[in-house]
């Protein structure tokens, strides 16, 4: 037996009961296409060197992860400024998220 508990038509997230023989389970599933054409999007921006001369730009972009994906990362990796060659890398191999043109590590 499935019975949807809940649905959030915003970000796509849903969470389904499940009963079955070999017991209960909660699934929760979450679209991240949007995110993923996002970061795309932003990928196809990136120009190599646009930030030398530009004082004022001291940050980039380098990745759109869903907020649930973030926090299970989280808690693999630590804050990204703790450890930011791991979420370097991590980004790296799922190309969906990374929003730059450029390498990371």
């Amino acid at each position: 037996m499935k019975k949807l508990l809940n649905a959030d038509p915003i970000t796509g997230k849903r969470t389904i009961f499940e009963s079955g023989a070999d017991g209960h389970r909660v699934t929760t599933t979450v679209n991240v296409d949007p995110v993923k054409d996002l970061a795309k999007e932003s990928a196809n921006n990136y120009r190599y060197g646009d930030m030398i001369g530009n004082t004022q730009k001291h940050k980039h972009k380098v990745g759109e992860i869903p907020a649930i994906l973030y926090h299970h990362l989280v808690d693999r990796f630590g804050q990204p400024k703790d450890n930011p060659k791991a979420w370097m890398q991590w980004l790296e191999e799922n190309k969906g998220f990374k929003a730059t043109g450029g390498r990371l590590i």
